[in-house]
């Protein structure tokens, strides 16, 4: 399996026809603590994985900031007051602005 830890150590293990891999002819002491390391590495692995997940998160937290537009709210607000006008004001004053 592509999943398999494998040691960093140099085993001398012996070769048979019948081995399937590495930890089977560990004894049985030698696989426990491979194994107690291997996910101790794992656990790692995921905690800086988390860790640069969430400095990743961060930063880009703080580009979306820093890289918004100030002014947006103000120009909404002058489009809304020109439309509340246009809709607000009688039909006659709309013909006298245009004709003059």
């Amino acid at each position: 399996m592509c999943s398999t830890p494998k040691p960093k150590r140099r085993v001398n293990a012996k070769k048979t026809n019948s081995t399937v891999g590495i930890l089977s002819t560990m004894s049985s002491e030698k696989r426990l603590s491979f194994a107690e390391c291997a996910n101790q590495a794992s656990d790692r692995r995921i905690e800086a994985k988390r860790l640069k997940r969430e400095e990743q998160f961060r930063i880009n937290k703080l580009t979306v900031k820093k890289t918004r537009p100030k002014n947006i709210k103000a120009k909404t607000n002058i489009n809304q007051s020109w439309l509340f006008w246009l809709l607000n004001t009688p039909f006659s004053e709309l013909m006298r602005k245009l004709v003059s």
